[in-house]
């Protein structure tokens, strides 16, 4: 992390984890000004376990106020829990109500931790914000293009004017990859803002988790043998519960399953339990019998590979029938502000966190949207997830896939 003005007043988010206990230790050895936020977020009211937010339970709560009484530094507990809500939650119900499977991550990112808590942080008079993210932020002067300033505006957040990129003080913003290629988190942040990147500090961009541990330990933070959430964060394991309660049984009624030639082949228990590439949940002796009698023929296991919501129909196929050429992005990101407007745009692509970035082709096409071709058919193309654009290191933009 490069050194600022140590004058600054920098606020911290603070999980009681690890990461975010490591960050804000660093930022307090390096002089700066550092105040500790802990945002409350939205937890199920409905839920049969007492279990608040994972990410804001009362042991995260403690936790994150040991470490900030341990480092010295003003602590703050901050009620987003209707933000949250607002804007989290109901995305996330809503893209299932439509049969796509999101990223809440993503757009946490946008709207809360780099939206909601930074103007929040700024009435606290700080004039950047800090997370744990293993993720690398790095500006280069360009006085040509307009500069922008906070607190957020909705508007401003999503405009770009004439292909060319918000900026702070004169400089481009670029988002790196993180120096841990397997905690790297740059695809969860590819819808920030060149203004939003310009107040961000990402402390632990250059190290590895182990380093981060490392530290931790060797400078007793209280959380240093503690292990993160891989859940998301509102909900417990049973996502089909939540689901049904708050979705209600009309988004769980059986239907048939086909087969891309329209052969009923089976039945489903509602369309929101499956995703595209999904063998589990589909009964598949039952399924590959049906499809025997049809064809005469010995049949591998099937997979989801589309949906057929007026008709309240799975789709399956064969593994093959799972990969495809290209797809369809709209609500493209171009951080930098560069497009492939008029133009065919080289890039690698992640089409999910874990998924490798591949080559592809990127075209804008006349509605605004892009496709992408694949140098490689790609398995399990998923509506509603995001496809993150990268020039090595750098991401580029990113978009929601759409088909």
């Amino acid at each position: 992390m490069s050194k600022l003005n140590s004058k600054y007043k920098i606020a911290i988010g603070m999980s009681g984890g690890v990461d975010s206990s490591v960050a804000a230790m660093l930022l307090k050895e390096q002089g700066y000004d550092v105040v500790g936020l802990f945002l409350k977020l939205w937890s199920d009211p409905t839920c049969e376990i007492s279990r608040e937010n994972a990410c804001c339970d009362e042991k995260a709560l403690s936790d994150a106020r040991k470490v900030a009484g341990q480092l010295g530094i003003p602590f703050y507990v901050v009620d987003a829990r209707q933000k949250f809500h607002d804007e989290i939650v109901e995305y996330y119900l809503e893209e299932y109500r439509n049969l796509r499977t999101p990223n809440p991550c993503v757009l946490c990112n946008k709207k809360i931790k780099f939206g909601w808590m930074l103007e929040f942080a700024e009435k606290l008079g700080c004039e950047k914000v800090a997370t744990g993210h293993y993720a690398r932020i790095e500006d280069s002067g360009d006085l040509s293009l307009p500069i922008y300033h906070y607190p957020l505006n909705e508007k401003l957040l999503n405009s770009q004017i004439n292909g060319k990129c918000e900026m702070e003080n004169g400089k481009i913003y670029h988002l790196l990859k993180g120096a841990d290629k397997l905690k790297d988190q740059s695809y969860f942040l590819w819808q920030l803002s060149q203004a939003q990147l310009s107040k961000i500090i990402f402390s632990l961009g250059e190290m590895t988790k182990e380093e981060t541990k490392e530290l931790a330990k060797k400078n007793n933070l209280p959380v240093y043998e503690k292990t993160e959430s891989q859940e998301i964060c509102f909900i417990d394991s049973d996502y089909r519960g939540f689901l049904r309660k708050h979705l209600g049984e009309e988004y769980f009624k059986s239907g048939r399953i086909v087969d891309n030639h329209g052969y009923t082949v089976g039945r489903h228990e509602g369309l929101v339990n499956y995703t595209i590439g999904q063998r589990k949940g589909i009964n598949q002796s039952k399924v590959r019998k049906v499809i025997k009698s049809i064809k005469s023929e010995e049949i591998k296991p099937v997979y989801v590979v589309g949906f057929n919501l007026e008709k309240n129909e799975l789709i399956v196929g064969n593994n093959d029938e799972t990969f495809k050429s290209e797809m369809i992005v709209g609500q493209v990101n171009w951080i930098e502000g560069r497009k492939a407007e008029g133009e065919r745009l080289k890039a690698d692509v992640k089409i999910r966190y874990r998924a490798e970035a591949v080559p592809c082709t990127i075209t804008q096409l006349p509605d605004s949207s892009f496709q992408i071709l694949f140098k490689d058919p790609q398995r399990a193309v998923t509506p509603g997830q995001s496809a993150v654009f990268y020039d090595g290191d750098e991401v580029i933009g990113g978009g929601i896939i759409q088909s």
